[in-house]
């Protein structure tokens, strides 16, 4: 007599959001044997999300009964999601997220590094392998996706807003991202930091395994519905010219090199990066003297990396509890 599973149930905090929508098509992507898929909002919403050929009304997180689930998939960077988390986990369900303020250590609480810590690891590990890493500096564009449904609902209002000659009233960004660029993605710090960006730092050091590596993130939201960019600058400890990092990156897992010197010859957000996991890398340049300092131009999904990196947990929750 053939073994029977045991049926695996899922709750998806944020499903509405793009990244419980990338969470859901990876899901599916992937053949992940989830028999039950149960989404669920911070708030009351008539909404409707689509899973396995099938929709799915999307319930009130508040007073969710934990213990009816294998495990929760918190996608979202909404804050308020803490005390759900807490509660999932304190209720024995394990809990897949990405809040920063969380002890990722806690029992049962799995946290994924951001999406732009892995995207710039996945860059800087093969230049890290081969010279070394003395210093980084990132500059990220982000798009509005990062803050979920209602950050792409702002920006598409305040676009038509502009064109139509009318004011564009703010409620998710502190002022217009229409046309704009806002330099605080997350909460101001005293040393002049932003939360995001001190947290991606960490995630990135951890991620190369370089915990006194001096690295400095700053952060824009971007008026781009989906897909990032981000500006690399660096310095190694040994000599390496622009062949060297063109042949190390060509080489490497989920990396995609377009150098070429015509217009057009670069990666941008919009062209490359939507719905992808790899990430592409063009305008790769070495400072002539030293041959120590590099520069490189990349784009990437974000949403996608981190729904990628989250789905590997779940994927490894099933299989534990197959076993």
């Amino acid at each position: 007599m053939a073994e029977t599973r045991p049926p695996v149930r899922i709750a998806i905090l944020g499903a509405q959001d793009p990244l419980g929508e990338a969470v859901m098509a990876l899901l599916t992507e992937r053949d992940i044997a989830v028999d039950e898929l149960i989404p669920l909002s911070l708030e009351e919403t008539d909404d409707v999300v689509e899973f396995a050929g099938n929709e799915l009304a999307i319930g009130k997180v508040e007073g969710f009964d934990w213990r009816a689930v294998d495990a929760l998939i918190a996608a979202t960077h909404d804050a308020a999601a803490r005390r759900h988390i807490e509660s999932a986990a304190n209720q024995g369900c394990p809990v897949v997220c990405l809040l920063n303020d969380l002890d990722a250590r806690a029992d049962g609480v799995v946290r994924v590094a951001s999406g732009l810590a892995l995207a710039a690891a996945q860059v800087l590990k093969p230049i890290a392998r081969k010279a070394g890493l003395q210093s980084v500096d990132v500059f990220a564009a982000l798009p509005v996706s990062l803050a979920g449904k209602p950050g792409v609902e702002e920006l598409a209002v305040q676009t038509r807003s502009v064109f139509n000659l009318d004011v564009a009233e703010t409620e998710i960004f502190p002022v217009r991202i229409a046309f704009n660029m806002i330099p605080q993605v997350g909460k101001p710090l005293a040393n002049g930091d932003i939360d995001s960006e001190a947290l991606s730092a960490a995630d990135l050091r951890e991620r190369l395994g370089m915990p006194q590596l001096p690295v400095m993130v700053t952060a824009t939201w971007a008026p781009m519905f989906y897909g990032a960019a981000l500006a690399i600058h660096g310095t190694t400890e040994r000599d390496c010219g622009r062949s060297d990092l063109r042949d190390w990156l060509s080489q490497a897992s989920g990396v995609i090199v377009m150098d070429e010197a015509l217009l057009g010859g670069v990666p941008t957000p919009y062209t490359e990066a939507q719905e992808n996991e790899d990430v592409f890398v063009g305008r790769l340049r070495t400072e002539a003297v030293a041959g120590r300092r590099f520069a490189l131009w990349m784009v990437c999904d974000v949403i996608r990396l981190e729904a990628a990196r989250m789905v590997d947990q779940i994927e490894n929750l099933i299989e534990k509890k197959a076993k």
